[in-house]
């Protein structure tokens, strides 16, 4: 009697296992693949839900959008970035909202390992997600990583006033 309780007991908590499992695999055949490599703005808000809910909920102040404006031509911004990281889910779509296409972004997805095919994050010694690296006329002015210390226009408008 004892050990058929301890068999009912076992079989009821690996069916509650084999239906947790079997959850966890459906959410993840939803989700769409690891982004890695190079992609656009456009791609990325369209295939990943959690950046353009982000993208659609944040708000760029008319003072921001002054500092972005008075921006030079010349500044590029590469954003190394992993399409599963928290941190990555809530700025790339702040920074994109808040350049509104006046300044050239690279968006580089990134693998867990940090890396991509064409090597360019472990050129770039990318240690964090996301890494923003500000360029002036090609030259690196710094870097923004994970979060910025004010917000993300703040943080790269003091980097090219710094470096004028």
């Amino acid at each position: 009697m004892f050990l058929n309780n301890r068999i009912k007991v076992f079989l009821i908590a690996l069916s509650f296992t084999t239906n947790s499992f079997a959850s966890v695999e459906k959410q993840s055949a939803n989700k769409p693949t690891m982004a890695i490599g190079n992609i656009n703005s456009e791609q990325l808000l369209s295939t990943y839900t959690d950046f353009s809910q982000e993208f659609e909920a944040f708000s760029v102040s008319e003072a921001e959008m002054k500092q972005v404006a008075a921006w030079p031509n010349t500044v590029t911004i590469d954003v190394f970035f992993g399409s599963w990281c928290h941190d990555s889910v809530r700025e790339v779509p702040r920074l994109l909202k808040a350049v509104n296409k006046q300044v050239k972004v690279n968006l580089i997805g990134l693998d867990y390992l940090k890396s991509e095919p064409l090597g360019r994050a472990l050129q770039a010694e990318i240690k964090f997600t996301p890494t923003f690296i500000v360029y002036l006329n090609n030259k690196e002015l710094g870097r923004i990583v994970e979060r910025p210390t004010g917000s993300l226009v703040t943080d790269i408008d003091n980097l090219i006033k710094t470096a004028s």
